[in-house]
């Protein structure tokens, strides 16, 4: 495969995934949160054992630790999400848990006890600004109950993505995946019986955007966002990360019809320019210290 190809590819991958608030927006119209949450995770994670099957052969202890924490993490954030997309627009979700990319920088910075950087000073401070657009009424910024709980998931993301980097470094990411899967869904189905009242799922348009969850954002960006992020170019993959909430924004104003006001258009353009200069500031970083390290300068403090 070359860049060309894995580019498309990555594309495709994120693409399918930023459909998942349009159609969780659609699914707990007729099923609670958690047990959406539950029932999709399951499921997926079923369908990716069959395809991975020998990889739960060689699981072994760090595989069932990371699995088992990054399943509790993103679990918080899936069901934050869940939760919100019943109190606000999928767009405004779909914006607002993209700022794990922020949350990340900075939890990354105090583990490391470094400075963020200037760059990343002013792309927080575009972040922030964003933020207010997308949550202003009238002439007042005010955060509603649904916008608090999405901000709280995307907390919980920046958790799982570093959690993630940590474990991926020493067990098997493959494994993982399908251990976290796992582990959302059980808590997803445990806790959708202690909380909620768990309802049959029926009707065309729930099991439609039900397979939807399923196949486009679990299994084939499962499977695939791996390969071609091996093959494809790191910018055009920190481009396309960035680019994934302005994806599921359009996707919610075709499907759902939610309209955004030139105020919250111009706060998501904000944030996405933010990501976008987020990602290559972590680009340079990481540059800079290979080069360090290859040029032998960082000898004397490893």
């Amino acid at each position: 495969m070359n860049s060309r190809q894995a580019e498309i590819l990555l594309f495709s991958v994120i693409a399918a995934r930023s459909t998942s608030y349009t159609f969780s927006k659609i699914s707990i119209h007729a099923l609670p949160p958690l047990e959406l949450l539950g029932i999709r995770f399951l499921l997926s994670s079923l369908l990716l054992c069959i395809l991975f099957h020998r990889k739960l052969v060689r699981i072994g202890r760090e595989e069932i630790k990371g699995g088992i924490l990054t399943g509790l993490s993103l679990f918080a954030c899936m069901a934050c999400e869940l939760v919100s997309l019943t109190m606000i627009p999928a767009s405004s979700a779909a914006f607002l848990e993209n700022t794990a990319v922020l949350w990340v920088i900075l939890m990354g910075a105090f583990l490391k006890r470094k400075f963020p950087g200037l760059k990343t000073i002013f792309s927080m401070a575009l972040v922030i600004t964003g933020i207010g657009c997308l949550t202003l009424k009238g002439n007042e910024i005010s955060f509603s109950a649904g916008e608090l709980i999405c901000l709280a998931g995307s907390i919980f993301y920046a958790v799982w993505i570093l959690l993630t980097g940590y474990f991926a470094k020493r067990a098997e990411p493959i494994s993982i995946g399908l251990l976290q899967m796992g582990v959302m869904g059980v808590l997803g189905l445990v806790f959708s019986f202690l909380l909620e009242i768990p309802v049959p799922p029926v009707g065309l348009s729930t099991w439609a955007s039900l397979s939807g969850l399923i196949l486009l954002c679990s299994v084939f960006g499962f499977t695939f966002q791996t390969v071609a992020q091996k093959y494809a170019s790191p910018e055009m993959a920190g481009f396309f990360a960035a680019a994934a909430p302005m994806m599921a924004a359009f996707f919610s104003w075709l499907i759902l019809g939610e309209a955004m006001t030139w105020i919250q258009l111009a706060g998501a353009g904000l944030i996405t320019v933010s990501l976008v200069l987020m990602q290559r500031s972590e680009k340079e970083k990481q540059e800079k210290e290979i080069s360090l390290l290859s040029s032998g300068e960082c000898t004397g403090k490893i």
